[in-house]
């Protein structure tokens, strides 16, 4: 067998492995992207650029399970949802927690400016909080204004690194399907 030696083979930076959720503000969804043409290196696969902004968008759009204790727990019916890779596998020695938010609750209830504003902005601060834990930012702001007349939540969140530089900023428009509305 004729061994081959190939110089400079693995020197190039390695792309990430984890591939980027976009977020498409006017559809309000997610999504994955195709590899950018600067991307050479992953010619054909996900785009794998925006590491920050994908832990964002996991946190705050995965459907964290509604503890039995909580006190929004009337609005998630029989259904307290959850992602199922939480009951497996959650590493708390590693800063990590269940993923998600319980942000899903606020699709069930009345859009009161002040009550529901005050929650997003608790369950989207728990759901951040891993990122300062892990040391993926050093601060998170987020705040939330309601808008009754589009029957929609503005949730703003912006990330620092330990320099004070913003590192990540996004309005998400949540939406709000009332019952009986």
């Amino acid at each position: 067998m004729d061994i081959r030696i190939r110089i400079g083979e693995g020197d190039d930076d390695i792309p990430p492995l984890q591939w980027d959720t976009v977020w498409n503000p006017e559809r309000g969804e997610a999504d994955w992207a195709l590899a950018d043409p600067d991307e050479a290196r992953n010619a054909g696969g996900l785009r794998a650029k925006s590491a920050i902004a994908t832990a964002v968008l996991l946190a705050l759009f995965t459907d964290r399970r509604c503890p039995e204790n909580h006190p929004l727990r009337y609005l998630a019916d029989s259904d307290p949802r959850g992602w199922w890779g939480d009951g497996i596998d959650v590493r708390e020695g590693d800063g990590e927690t269940e993923l998600g938010s319980l942000l899903w609750l606020l699709e069930r209830a009345p859009l009161m400016a002040g009550d529901t504003e005050r929650w997003a902005v608790s369950l989207a601060q728990e759901a951040l909080a891993p990122l300062v834990a892990q040391g993926a930012c050093a601060r998170i702001d987020v705040s939330a204004q309601a808008d009754e007349i589009k029957n929609r939540i503005e949730l703003f969140v912006a990330l620092y690194a330990r320099d004070g530089q913003r590192i990540y900023d996004r309005r998400f428009e949540v939406l709000w399907r009332q019952i009986g509305a």
